[in-house]
């Protein structure tokens, strides 16, 4: 049998290099755990061992329980590639401008719509349009819970008013998860000013004394409703504690423990401050707050007072509260609207840019029960503009600070203090005069010594049944 011939230009039998991989056949294998190397001692040094786990280049070792190897899970070295340019706005998928089709219900427009119906809608500029963007400003994403103090140093200046007025307005247009808190230290009016009330009428004592089960991890959110006062609005009030026979108040550590559990179910707190800048609960709300408001009365006396203390708290060191403060005035019947820009003017020197004038409320004036569907309509578009702005800053403060989902302080179970010791009285109900004492050891008492009553003879003889005296 003859051989082919061979080809002279075949080199297939002269190539040395490695035979060809049948890729289809390769399985990724399991890689087994690096071993601790061994101690090296001279002339051991084995290289099959060294070759076989070199890592040269993969030092960073990761998790790989799919076993798809470690370059595949080692960080990507590639430069990234470049974002997607950003688009300015105001296309066709923004959704800044998508048109609301509602019609109108305010004014001609609203008027020609509901006796007609026609389905005309409000102007590009007017109010409407700005309170239903308000509205939507409102409703906005607020992630972990926001503070908002409203606070003064002078009495009637209408703090717990614009409390509930900010309160409910969060409350109608956001829903449950909004809480006005009394954080005086007795005596506070804002339960006494809600729509609606309790009964019995709980208050921060009955939290602080189950704070440490509802502040625990297995509490149900709605166990706290139990200590609160739903109002018509959905949001809901903390009334401070009204009895005036207490040994002490609301303090630091109180204050701490109500919003340990405050925070943990509820999305937004409206703290309603007293008029004392020493006191520890009203350092402890300027201290944890996210957002100071200022109601202002445009009289001189009044906004003197709310300047001091502003730069008291710029003092201290909180400059960025005092910067982003939103400062609401109001000219009442005796107020002077000729100081309304001097004033804010004044407030501009420490920094603060919002400076709002809200329109006048004959009711917060009353002293009654504020009902908010009750309130005048300017009253109500005002304070939701108002509380739209509010939104925004509470928004980008949130997103600059970091959350936590869990309190560094965790409040223990309290027990509300006891009343104050009763004065004994120096007479009785049924005495007019002091009781004379039966004896005394002085002869020469100016009163008469008493002597004790002689103990009956009884009448009756129990052992033969018979008067005592009686013959036989």
């Amino acid at each position: 049998m003859s051989t082919p011939a061979r080809n002279e230009n075949d080199h297939t039998n002269d190539y040395g290099a490695e035979n060809a991989v049948n890729l289809r056949t390769q399985r990724l294998k399991r890689q087994t755990p690096r071993p601790e190397p061994e101690p090296e001692t001279p002339g051991t040094e084995d290289d099959s061992a060294s070759a076989e786990y070199d890592t040269t280049g993969h030092d960073q070792q990761f998790a790989d329980p799919y076993a798809v190897g470690q370059n595949a899970l080692a960080a990507n070295e590639e430069p990234l590639a470049e974002p997607y340019p950003v688009r300015s706005g105001g296309g066709l998928f923004d959704p800044e401008t998508e048109a609301d089709t509602n019609p109108a219900t305010w004014g001609w427009r609203g008027k020609l719509n509901a006796a007609t119906g026609l389905r005309m809608l409000p102007k590009p500029d007017s109010a409407e349009v700005r309170f239903r963007t308000s509205i939507t400003r409102i409703q906005q994403s607020l992630p972990g819970c926001s503070v908002v103090s409203v606070i003064g140093l002078k009495g009637g200046a209408g703090k717990t008013p614009t409390t509930l007025a900010l309160s409910n307005t969060f409350g109608r247009h956001r829903g449950r998860g909004v809480v006005a808190w009394d954080a005086n230290e007795a005596t506070g009016t804002l339960g006494d000013r809600a729509a609606r009330t309790t009964d019995p009428e709980l208050g921060p004592w009955d939290v602080l004394e189950h704070a440490s089960e509802l502040a625990s991890a297995a509490a149900v959110s709605g166990v706290l409703g139990r200590y609160l006062r739903l109002q018509p609005t959905l949001d809901e009030v903390l009334a401070a504690d009204n009895s005036t026979i207490r040994e002490r108040g609301i303090g630091w550590d109180e204050c701490a423990a109500l919003m340990a559990v405050l925070r943990r179910h509820r999305d937004l707190i409206f703290i309603d401050t007293g008029n004392n800048p020493l006191a520890p609960n009203w350092l402890w709300a300027v201290e944890h707050s996210d957002l100071l408001v200022v109601p202002v009365l445009l009289r001189r006396d009044m906004a003197q007072q709310a300047y001091r203390m502003l730069e008291g708290i710029a003092a201290r060191g909180f400059e960025h509260l005092v910067r982003s403060a939103v400062v609401l005035t109001t000219v009442t019947p005796e107020s002077d609207p000729d100081l309304e820009e001097g004033i804010a003017k004044e407030f501009g020197h420490l920094g603060i840019e919002h400076v709002i004038r809200v329109p006048y409320e004959p009711q917060f004036a009353t002293g009654n029960r504020l009902v908010y569907d009750r309130l005048a309509a300017g009253t109500l578009e005002a304070y939701t503009n108002v509380a739209a702005g509010i939104a925004d800053l509470l928004s980008h403060s949130a997103y600059g600070r970091t959350q936590t989902l869990s309190d560094s302080y965790a409040p223990q179970q309290m027990q509300r203090p006891p009343d104050a010791p009763r004065r004994q009285p120096r007479y009785s109900r049924t005495e007019s005069h002091p009781q004379q004492p039966d004896r005394y050891a002085d002869p020469d008492s100016p009163y008469p010594r008493r002597e004790p009553h002689p103990e009956p003879t009884p009448l009756w003889d129990r052992t033969t049944n018979q008067p005592k005296g009686r013959r036989r």
